[in-house]
């Protein structure tokens, strides 16, 4: 079995928790799977936050809301892409544009 460390960077707690209760019970395994997915799941309320817990114990998967305190998500984004960081970053944002869309895409999210 697998552990896949996920980070959750939003300001809003019920968001945060939510996911994290859902997936730290969740196991994806399929038969056509070699492994089962279990998952680690770590929480971030501001973007400060979210690129310490990247650097101190980097996760698999990142679920990266935009509108934060302090700095941006998209901001967060662009320090996983300096650094060269394997990282699957996935916006959850309810302040979506067209420019965040392709600004972030072309980021790497």
């Amino acid at each position: 079995m697998t552990k896949l460390k996920i980070l959750v960077v939003d300001d809003e707690p019920g968001i945060r928790s939510g996911i994290s209760r859902i997936l730290r019970n969740f196991r994806v395994d399929y038969p056509f799977m070699e492994e089962a997915y279990d998952f680690d799941v770590f929480e971030a309320s501001t973007g400060e936050e979210g690129i310490e817990i990247i650097g101190n114990n980097q996760p698999d998967i990142v679920l990266l809301d935009n509108k934060l305190p302090g700095i941006q998500g998209i901001e967060v984004l662009e320090h996983i892409r300096k650094k060269q960081l394997s990282i699957i970053v996935v916006m959850i944002t309810s302040y979506a544009s067209i420019e965040l869309a392709v600004k972030a895409t072309s980021d790497g999210a």
